[in-house]
């Protein structure tokens, strides 16, 4: 019972935070964070361990174009934020952080790669490549390798541009 009123203490101080974080966070030129820049997604993977057999896991995420990092032209970048299950067990689970690259191939195929961390119980570091298929401006469809310190993974996940 103690845990519950301490969850409700920070649910309180962070609702009562966010009506007010518009006009702290706001500048005269708008808002921090474009809404239209925001994507969320979900997929499902075959994750392998070495010594194991594979398992299907799956994932949620979101993602934040960031249009000012330009790397080079015809590149964009994002971070991507998410949430997977490796499948193995119930504990096998972890949050993780990238950042992307993706550009273009022909018309509606590219490719993209990512680097980050992957916390959780296959924690360190995260590199992954693949290919993506764009439907039109607002979904896309992608496959990846992904590889972390213990897991490997190669991933089906869709893409949805807000």
């Amino acid at each position: 019972m103690r845990d519950l009123h301490k969850y409700l203490a920070v649910l309180s101080f962070v609702l009562l935070f966010s009506g007010h974080a518009k006009s702290i966070f706001a500048d005269e030129n708008g808002p921090l964070l474009d809404k239209s820049m925001f994507s969320i997604g979900a997929g499902i993977s075959d994750n392998s361990v070495s010594g194991s057999s594979d398992e299907t896991g799956f994932q949620f995420f979101a993602a934040y174009d960031l249009n000012q990092v330009n790397l080079m032209e015809g590149v964009k970048s994002s971070v991507e934020f998410g949430f997977m299950d490796y499948g193995f067990s119930s504990d096998s689970t972890g949050i993780w952080a990238t950042y992307v690259a993706a550009g273009t191939i022909k018309e509606e195929f590219g490719w993209l790669a990512r680097l980050g961390l992957d916390i959780g119980d296959d924690s360190g570091l995260m590199i992954g490549a693949g290919l993506r298929y764009t439907t039109n401006e607002n979904m896309e469809f992608r496959g990846e390798y992904v590889v972390r310190d213990e897991v490997d993974s190669l991933q089906f996940n869709f893409l949805y541009h807000l």
